[in-house]
């Protein structure tokens, strides 16, 4: 009797563990960093708003169209340095009637990555680059102390994918090279 209830208990631990894991293999975090940014202010700079207004060409080309989009909580207040998160993926979100989810704060990885693992399809998030690590530790990645994200890397997108069960990274660009003046 003991054996039959063993062997039903284990049965019942690898179907919920295989329906957990069934359900993340479509999963596919697209980490981006917000576009560039003045010298000194909280808003993107003209080289940032047309790295934005280019976006959105490349993001669908690339990834087609995300199940959900993250920013950072705006905190709106003196200072609004959130905000370039938003002005970056604006234009995307505009062009393709996409809701942005600002519900989440820099300051807590952890509430946000357990948002991100219960999402499906491919997912973009707009982060400051320095706050990425932490989440990505949060998802599970074993090997984030040699990541690095230079400050003035704008370009680089950071992407994973839970095909295999466990979160894989992978790197690549956007690709944009945008003018540094405002043409208005």
């Amino acid at each position: 009797m003991n054996k039959i209830c063993t062997a039903i208990l284990l049965i019942a631990l690898a179907i919920s563990s295989n329906a957990g894991l069934a359900q993340s293999k479509d999963l596919k975090l697209v980490f981006i960093r917000h576009a560039e940014k003045p010298a000194d202010g909280d808003n993107l700079s003209c080289q940032g708003l047309n790295r934005s207004l280019q976006l959105p060409a490349v993001l669908m080309k690339k990834f087609g169209k995300p199940s959900a989009i993250y920013v950072p909580a705006l905190n709106l207040g003196k200072t609004t340095k959130r905000m370039r998160m938003l002005q970056t993926i604006t234009p995307f979100a505009v062009k393709y009637n996409l809701a942005i989810n600002s519900k989440y704060t820099e300051e807590d990885p952890g509430a946000m990555g357990d948002a991100l693992l219960k999402e499906a399809g491919i997912v973009i998030i707009v982060w400051d680059h320095n706050s990425i690590q932490p989440m990505l530790k949060k998802l599970g990645m074993k090997k984030t102390g040699s990541l690095t994200w230079l400050d003035n890397d704008y370009d680089s997108m950071w992407i994973v994918s839970f095909s295999t069960g466990k979160p894989v990274l992978s790197k690549d660009a956007e690709g944009i090279r945008p003018a540094a003046g405002c043409s208005f």
